[in-house]
Order: C-alpha cells, then sequence, then structure tokens
C-alpha cells in the first residue's frame, strides 16, 4: 500500500489563493516533463491532465492534483517553474505565503523539504528574519482606491522573458518614497495640493507589486539626500532583486526642491546607485519616479 502524505497546510493555502491566477497564467506543457523526472506526478496523470480541452481546464486538473502529490510537491512545483522561468509565478506564490506566515522573509525553510525542521514548525521558525508584512491596505476610505495588479499575460511574458530581469526575491525590493507638499516661503513654491493623494497612491501600489516601502514627507534637501544615501547604503539590497526610488515634489530641470527651497540634484542622487557607490544593487534594476511640479504648475 503507497501512502502519500499531503502537502503543508500553508503550501496548500498558498495554492489556493493564487488559484485562478495559476488556471490563467500557468503554462504547462514543459512543467509538466520537470513534475514527472522529480516523481511528483506519472505519465499516467500527465495523460489525463492533457485529456482535457483547453489550457485553462488543464490548469485546474493539474492544482486539483498538486496538493495530493506529496509534501515534497511544493518545493518541486517551485523548482519546476523556475526551470520553466516562470518566475513571475513563483514570486506570487512566495509572497502569499511570507504574508500568511506573518512576514517571514527567509522561506527556504518554509518550502524546503529536505531541511531540519518539522511540517509543523518550518513555516513559523523563530530563526528567520521577520519583514513588516505587507498585505495591510493604507486606504482608510477617504482617497483613492487603487485598482489590483493586473499581470501580463503568458503570451506577453513569453514573448518578453528574455529581455525582463529575473524579481523573485520576497520582497521584491526595497522602496523609497519622498514627497514634499510644504514649502518655506523663501521661494515662492506653493502647497502641493493632491500630493499627500499621489504619495499614498504611490505606497500602495508599491507594496501591491511586493515591495518594502519606506516614506518620509517635507524633507529639506539636505535631508533628502541623507535619506536617498542611507537608503543606498542599505545591506538588505543585497538579498532582494531590485529597488524604487520615488521624489514628489516641485523642481526643474535636472533637480527637485527640498521643503526648505532648496535643490537635490537628480545626477547626484542618481549616483548614490550606481554600481561603484551601491554595491549591493549591482546588476539589478533600479527604479526612479521623479513627480517634478515646477513652480505653481
Amino acid at each position: 500500500l503507497l501512502v502519500v502524505c499531503s502537502m503543508q497546510r500553508c503550501h496548500q493555502e498558498a495554492l489556493k489563493k493564487n488559484r485562478v491566477m495559476l488556471a490563467k497564467q500557468l503554462v504547462l506543457r514543459e512543467l509538466m516533463e520537470h513534475m514527472i523526472e522529480k516523481d511528483i506526478i506519472t505519465t499516467e496523470m500527465m495523460e489525463t491532465i492533457q485529456a482535457k480541452s483547453g489550457s485553462f481546464s488543464q490548469n485546474v486538473e493539474f492544482l486539483n492534483l498538486l496538493p495530493k502529490r506529496g509534501p515534497n510537491a511544493f518545493s518541486a512545483f517551485c523548482e519546476a517553474l523556475r526551470e520553466t522561468k516562470q518566475w513571475h509565478l513563483e514570486a506570487v506564490i512566495l509572497k502569499t505565503i511570507s504574508n500568511l506566515s506573518h512576514g517571514i522573509a527567509r522561506l527556504e525553510h518554509c518550502y524546503g523539504s529536505n531541511l531540519p525542521l518539522s511540517a509543523s514548525e518550518s513555516c513559523n521558525s523563530k530563526r528567520l528574519r521577520w519583514i513588516e508584512p505587507m498585505e495591510h491596505s493604507l486606504d482608510n476610505g477617504d482617497g483613492p482606491s487603487i485598482p489590483p495588479v493586473k499581470y501580463c499575460t503568458p503570451e506577453f511574458y513569453h514573448d518578453h522573458q528574455h529581455l525582463a530581469y529575473k524579481l523573485i526575491s520576497v520582497p521584491r525590493g526595497l522602496a523609497l518614497i519622498l514627497s514634499n507638499v510644504h514649502f518655506s516661503s523663501e521661494k515662492d513654491l506653493e502647497y502641493r495640493a493632491g500630493g499627500d493623494v499621489d504619495c499614498t497612491s504611490l505606497e500602495m501600489l508599491f507594496k501591491h507589486l511586493g515591495y518594502q516601502v519606506t516614506v518620509f514627507h517635507d524633507q529639506t534637501a539636505q535631508e533628502m539626500q541623507n535619506a536617498l544615501e542611507r537608503f543606498s547604503k542599505l545591506p538588505d539590497h543585497q538579498d532582494v532583486d531590485s529597488c524604487i526610488v520615488a521624489l514628489l515634489s516641485h523642481g526643474v530641470e535636472g533637480g527637485v526642491y527640498g521643503s526648505d527651497g532648496k535643490l537635490v540634484q537628480l545626477q547626484e542622487a542618481f549616483r548614490l546607485f550606481d554600481n561603484a557607490n551601491c554595491p549591493n544593487l549591482q546588476n539589478k534594476p533600479k527604479m526612479f519616479f521623479i513627480q517634478a511640479c515646477r513652480g505653481g504648475e
């Protein structure tokens, strides 16, 4: 009698929460070959799945089967996603586990079946590093609602994946937002109406995309420069796949104003994140968003 234990509960929950997305986007053909090679499914099971009409129905059949294929099935599935370059799907699943596990960032123990942790403690190990959970919305009801992040189609992904960076870390990266709406009177810079709403919208969006976000409001030029320098030197950049910097203020060509009316030169800000000054982000995408109104505009 062959007894196959089911996968861990946190893994089942992660698959369940992402079931619709996986059913729509999963590309099974090559992935199932990897799952057969890892002894998770059999050839007969693959044939049963392929007998279903259309990719959506095949994906649903596969997702119905996967949780029943033992404690190794989840880690094998994640590995197969990487081997078939479906990194975006693995990243979403692992982010879900991170949220379910109250913000655990190091997930190797959670889905690695060969590590010396029991199933009951694998998703709650106190030895793992914790981060702030990213599932909490900051929307208090009086600001703009952020539409759900729409994932690209499988066709778009496969046509463009050779141009893309790999973004599978949890969190996906660190993000810094510097938002100035109030200014000293020296430069006649007006109050930036709606600036706080824009800042909140960006913060919510970045969190939806899997980033760990830090926000500073109404910083002087020197405070902005200091915040950028501290952010660029964070050791946690080494453990993530990208970073975001957003500067929201008044500005001119090539610079943005601090709350004291003094300029921060954009080239100086960019220089802090180049390969020479920020080795922890070498060869990783660094995204800069500049919203700089010109005076009263």
